[in-house]
């Protein structure tokens, strides 16, 4: 009888630690099968007028971000919100196409020496924005978000459009 009941709580014990141990590492396990792809290549500072132009995401999307402030974009990726949850459904927040206005901000994040510069971009006929933070090297920017849940690993990324491009589709 006494080794039943040791064996009985034995066999809770284990599964208990077995359940402990898979809980808590699930996150590690599921992260070291599949990473999520990374931003291209380091943050950038990067001026204003250096983002002035047409710029063109891997799906054919688009965005043209004008020197007094405006924007014009076809389809362009990015991970957007609505502020005011007043958005007639179904909303895309992944895709969008519109005008409004943008503005950059150039800081340098707690406990990194090199600053970003983010954008923001505002629509006009709702209260959508969406952000992007600028990587790559000095010589290609990129412009690039994380979409939607982080465990999805869906990453947009902007690059400038050719010389010959300078307006949204």
């Amino acid at each position: 009888m006494r080794i039943a009941r040791a064996s009985i709580m034995l066999g809770v014990s284990m599964a208990g630690g077995a359940m402990c141990m898979l809980l808590s590492g699930c996150y590690s396990l599921a992260a070291a099968i599949h990473d999520p792809p990374m931003p291209p290549g380091t943050p950038q500072a990067v001026a204003d007028e250096h983002l002035v132009g047409a710029w063109r995401d891997e799906e054919s999307g688009s965005v043209t971000f004008a020197a007094d402030g405006t924007f014009v974009a076809k389809d362009i990726c990015g991970d957007f919100w609505d502020w005011s949850g007043q958005l007639p459904d179904p909303v895309d927040f992944h895709s969008r196409s519109g005008s409004g206005s943008w503005k950059s901000l150039t800081w340098t994040p707690a406990d990194e020496s090199e600053p970003v510069t983010e954008v923001t971009i505002r629509f006009s006929d709702s209260k959508v924005s969406g952000q992007y933070r600028a990587g790559g090297t000095a010589g290609s920017v990129k412009l690039w978000v994380y979409m939607g849940d982080l465990d999805n690993y869906d990453l947009c990324v902007a690059s400038r459009s050719s010389a010959s491009s300078t307006t949204a589709d």
